[in-house]
């Protein structure tokens, strides 16, 4: 009731209350500072213990600084000095709170640890920790830090020193050491994990030290690999050849996180599933979640059999469903807890294909568990509640049979691929029939997706993708590849295609499936190899040509084996050998629609096209040649759906030749321009 007074007093102005009212809201203003607004300062916990929301540290930094200016003790400035860290302060006043703390509380503990802290990793930030820990050796909060230093160091026995110390004096929370045991668990023998923070580094370092696990795995600590000196000691120790980063690179990090799997191929790196986004964006493309890391790969991997054997045999998942130690919602380990949320949607998706229910059902309440706690209940209820593709109803609708079944190529045993990418014209009849057949929601589900656009775009866009009458002089877009398409909407357009088929009279096959490919059928079918030995594409063996180069035709050409496993075959073409990773041919003209550089094409002599493949975005199916089975734009134009959401295949117009190879796998998460699909036969019925 006060509230609303003081409201209505705040809106309305002083004239319009009454006196004994006047009174109560003069109280009312003196009282609420004291029990509504004022922020009690609590002890900065560190984050092995307990995360919590940058608004809380916040608040408390500004708690601190008024218990700073009240009764300037060590403790409260220490605790400011936290608060503001944690609250990401900037780096001025952050050097700012260190020279008052030098000012005000000089040659204590609480200076010392805040100036070590403070200066990041080198040798004069130890000094000052060794100070602090010189003055009281029994304060707890300097372990984590010195632990981390004795590593950086390379001080192996100090650093198990301080991990027992941590250990014993409860500073790790026991739901981020499970959590962090689940981490190690996670990666093959003798591998290489890149880590960032102190809270996820210390534990690993605390459960290889103390509890002897994992102590196979290198350690990394991306803060630590920014120092030029600690990079030479530590990779020298651990056998990983050195990457150079100079001080013109913005972004050492991310630099590093890309190199050292290009300098050290015969080692598996991983990523912890909490480094920054920034830090692997440039390699997304080639990680794969097996658990609470990614591994680099640059083949395609069964990442979900992976999953599958860490969550099965390997993590300790009980301390998810019950809480044995009473952790608060801000425990360290609870904070991390939603990362497990990704590796066991792959792992219930499997388990529903493989008609594993019970499985499925047991997987989904500890994920629904996690998600209640870790705030994210409605994200994952939305995903688990999901139907993959609405049920399409059968109408008769005009199709020609003898065309669809002229559109595929055999691949493998009853796989045959279609020989483009879904055009315009086939993917606008699916349209038509919904819309004939008053099926008005589905094709509102399922119409070509625009809400990205904006003019002049998407002008351009609708046009591209509108339905038309061709004529003999103008084709329109009509054969070119649909794009803007969502992954539900693909999938629906395979089960039309595959209703029609069947119900077709004069079909060939009695029964078929169109669909779209797994990454292996997809591999094996753009690298166009006839008779493969398995659906693995690094375990096949093909013949190439070796000739000099343009002499790719020679009839005389030397032939021999070579494997597929070989990282420099990239492209379709590789039969020709000199040209197995260029996307030019010998006149250096492009052998593909690639986002592409400047060339020699004698085409373009004299002249300044926008694209030097010819082509400033999509091109029409066929306008290149086709593999040695019949595809035509494996590489290049668009990028091509698989069956596993978010991952394309194959690169597109808007991809550097690089990252458009047969080995490619682009990702994205919204129906997009470069983005379109292949259809894939498979014969169920002769």
């Amino acid at each position: 009731m006060f509230l609303k007074e003081f409201e209505r007093f705040r809106v309305s102005g002083v004239q319009s209350i009454k006196p004994e009212t006047m009174k109560r809201l003069v109280l009312l203003l003196i009282v609420i500072p004291s029990f509504a607004f004022a922020v009690v300062p609590e002890r900065i916990l560190p984050k092995t213990l307990v995360i919590k929301p940058v608004a809380w540290y916040a608040s408390q930094k500004q708690a601190w600084a008024v218990e700073v200016k009240q009764h300037n003790n060590p403790q409260a400035w220490f605790n400011y000095y936290a608060s503001a860290t944690f609250a990401q302060s900037s780096r001025e006043e952050l050097t700012g709170l260190v020279t008052g703390m030098a000012s005000a509380i000089p040659n204590t503990f609480e200076y010392w640890l805040a100036k070590g802290w403070h200066e990041a990793f080198n040798f004069e930030s130890y000094d000052a920790l060794k100070k602090a820990y010189a003055l009281n050796p029994e304060q707890a909060d300097a372990y984590g830090l010195m632990q981390l230093y004795a590593e950086f160091s390379m001080d192996e026995k100090s650093r198990a020193t301080f991990s027992k110390n941590l250990y014993t004096k409860g500073q790790v929370s026991p739901a981020l050491l499970n959590y962090s045991y689940n981490v190690l668990m996670s990666l093959e023998p003798g591998a290489v994990l890149i880590t960032e923070g102190e809270s996820t580094t210390t534990p690993l370092f605390v459960l290889q030290d103390v509890q002897n696990v994992r102590t196979d795995v290198v350690i990394l600590n991306l803060e630590m690999l920014n120092n030029s000196e600690y990079v030479q000691r530590k990779f020298a120790a651990v056998g990983i050849n050195a990457v150079g980063v100079g001080n013109q690179i913005a972004n050492k990090s991310a630099w590093i996180c890309a190199q050292l799997p290009q300098t050290n191929p015969y080692k598996k790196f991983y990523y912890a599933l909490t480094v920054g986004r920034d830090n692997i964006q440039s390699i997304k493309e080639y990680l794969y979640v097996v658990g609470l890391a990614s591994v680099h790969s640059a083949n395609s991997l069964d990442n979900v059999s992976l999953i599958k054997d860490n969550l099965e045999k390997k993590f300790m998942l009980d301390y998810l469903q019950v809480n044995f130690n009473g952790e608060s919602d801000s425990d360290a380990g609870r904070a991390f807890s939603s990362n497990y949320l990704l590796p066991m949607i792959l792992l219930y998706e499997s388990y529903q294909k493989e008609g594993q229910l019970e499985k499925a059902k047991n997987l989904r309440a500890i994920m629904e568990k996690i998600a209640t706690d870790s705030g994210k209940k409605e994200m994952i209820n939305h995903y688990l509640d999901a139907t993959p593709v609405e049920i399409i109803p059968y109408f008769p609708f005009a199709i020609e049979v003898k065309s669809w079944e002229d559109d595929f190529r055999p691949v493998s045993g009853s796989i045959h691929a279609g020989n483009t990418e879904v055009t315009n014209a086939q993917y606008n009849k699916f349209l038509e029939y919904l819309q004939v057949n008053k099926l008005n929601d589905l094709h509102e589900q399922y119409k070509f997706d625009f809400s990205r656009y904006e003019e002049p775009a998407l002008a351009f866009m609708t046009n591209y993708a509108l339905a038309r009458t061709e004529t003999k002089k103008n084709r329109y877009f009509n054969h070119y590849p649909a794009v803007n398409i969502s992954y539900e909407a693909a999938n629906a357009y395979c089960e039309w295609l595959t209703q029609q088929y069947n119900n077709a009279t004069e079909r060939k096959y009695k029964k078929v499936k169109f669909r779209l490919p797994s990454l292996d059928e997809w591999q094996i079918a753009a690298a166009g190899i006839k008779n493969p030995t398995g659906w693995k594409l690094n375990e096949q063996e093909v013949e190439v040509k070796l000739t000099p180069n343009g002499s790719e035709f020679d009839m005389k050409a030397e032939v021999k084996k070579v494997s597929l496993s070989d990282p420099e075959i990239q492209y379709p073409w590789f039969k020709y050998f000199g040209l197995r990773n260029s996307p030019l041919n010998h006149k250096g003209c492009y052998l593909g629609n690639f986002k592409s550089e400047p060339c020699a094409c004698p085409g373009y002599r004299g002249s300044k096209p926008s694209n030097y493949d010819g082509w400033a975005a999509m091109a029409p199916t066929k306008t290149y040649f086709p593999n040695d089975i019949g595809l035509y734009d494996v590489v290049g134009n668009v990028a091509e759906m698989i069956n596993e959401k978010g991952k394309a295949c194959g690169g597109s117009w808007n991809h550097a030749p690089a990252e458009s190879t047969f080995k490619s796998i682009n990702n994205y998460s919204n129906p997009d321009a470069a983005v379109g699909f292949r259809v894939f036969m498979e014969i169920i019925e002769k």
